[in-house]
């Protein structure tokens, strides 16, 4: 957990280097009143770094990130977000031993655009780095705003790919990696994350479109803590395979209307074993992926399934799994109940924070959902389906 004393000593240090950029603007970097704020900057910065290893700051359109918690938002803070955007600074970190020189240094630098590279690498108490819009294999990544979007003969491989795991065949995961990298570049265009979940029409497409679903919601999620490059693409591909254990359960387990027996549950609760066993036999599916599998129902206070030796530490990316996994369920309709609306699954994974789920992480997702998820589509499921169709075992 973040003490509030840091944060605030976080905002305020951040406060006092945007006044002074802003300073250095309408004067100078060099003119006297800039140089009369460093103390301003400079003291507060290393008293956080006395206590702190480093402190990196993620910037994300018009917000500031601290270990992946968006700050207040406050004119100076927006302004300071909007320069870095302008600049190409996807995050900054500063490093004990910064001076008063390494300050005025970045601000000349900020302000005419033309030694970051300085940043970059180096000997620098301060490290810049850019916000990456491709994936990393340097080719032009189509953008895929929406599954429902892609042409025919892209779904139509993809749910090939999902048969290939229906059949547990090897995997060819091309498909699945440009989808993900596609929906990333559309959520760096600022297209919203929430607008791109499919809704569900029948049952025998459930377990595929509930997994890009869950695809899309842990990039979103990964977005909004900053996360980029490899492992956000691993963190979509991960979502996206999270359930791929149900294909060595029963079909008339999994779609039983009533509930389960003790005898069946029994056998539900092997998915995630199976599963992360099934991937890592698979050359090209992220590590991250076979992780989220085994964990993604071990519960936040590891009280679920399968249970995991004492001391175990659950993976990010599977906690940030549950999230999605039990939102993209919550929104669904079940023979038994309409779709919840926003403050009903709010409330509900609110009283899961804790036992089954990250508090950070859940708070961070909700609140990311308030502020992009107007217009939030429907999940629908045909009336006549079974109760437990979408029931998240």
């Amino acid at each position: 957990m973040i003490h509030d004393r840091t944060i605030q000593s976080v905002v305020d240090f951040l406060r006092s280097f945007s006044q002074t950029l802003i300073m250095a603007a309408l004067y100078s970097p060099e003119h006297p009143q800039v140089f009369s704020q460093m103390p301003h900057v400079l003291n507060p910065l290393q008293q956080l770094l006395a206590e702190l290893p480093e402190l990196t700051i993620i910037v994300f359109n018009d917000d500031l990130l601290y270990q992946g918690k968006p700050l207040e938002r406050e004119l100076s803070l927006n302004k300071l977000a909007k320069l870095f955007n302008r600049a190409g600074v996807g995050h900054v970190t500063f490093l004990p031993g910064v001076n008063e020189a390494n300050i005025r240094d970045f601000i000349r630098s900020l302000q005419d655009k033309s030694d970051l590279n300085a940043f970059k690498s180096g000997n620098s108490r301060i490290k810049i780095g850019g916000v990456s819009v491709g994936e990393g294999n340097g080719e032009e990544t189509e953008m895929v705003a929406s599954y429902v979007d892609l042409p025919p003969e892209r779904l139509q491989e993809l749910k090939m790919l999902y048969d290939s795991i229906a059949a547990r065949q090897q995997l060819d995961t091309r498909q699945l990696t440009s989808l993900v990298a596609g929906f990333i570049v559309a959520f760096r265009r600022e297209y919203n994350p929430f607008m791109a979940l499919t809704p569900i029409r029948n049952l025998d497409e459930y377990t595929f479109t509930h997994s890009i679903n869950v695809g899309i919601l842990n990039i979103a999620q990964g977005m909004s803590l900053g996360i980029s490059g490899e492992l956000l693409h691993d963190l979509g591909v991960a979502g996206m395979l999270h359930d791929a254990g149900k294909i060595f359960i029963d079909r008339s387990i999994i779609q039983k209307p009533g509930a389960l027996t003790d005898e069946e549950f029994a056998a539900m609760k092997t998915h995630p074993l199976r599963g992360a066993q099934y991937l890592m036999g698979q050359e090209a599916v992220p590590k991250l992926a076979v992780i989220s599998a085994f964990e993604h129902h071990m519960r936040f206070d590891l009280k679920g399934y399968p249970l995991p030796p004492e001391g175990w530490h659950l993976n990010l990316c599977s906690q940030m799994t549950m999230i999605s996994d039990t939102f993209d369920a919550l929104r669904t309709k079940r023979i038994y109940k309409d779709p919840w609306d926003f403050p009903v699954i709010c409330g509900h994974m609110l009283s899961l924070v804790g036992s089954q789920l990250n508090e950070d992480l859940t708070i961070n997702f909700l609140d990311l959902l308030a502020r992009m998820g107007d217009g939030l589509p429907p999940a629908q499921l045909d009336d006549a389906l079974p109760a437990r169709a979408c029931y998240c075992e």
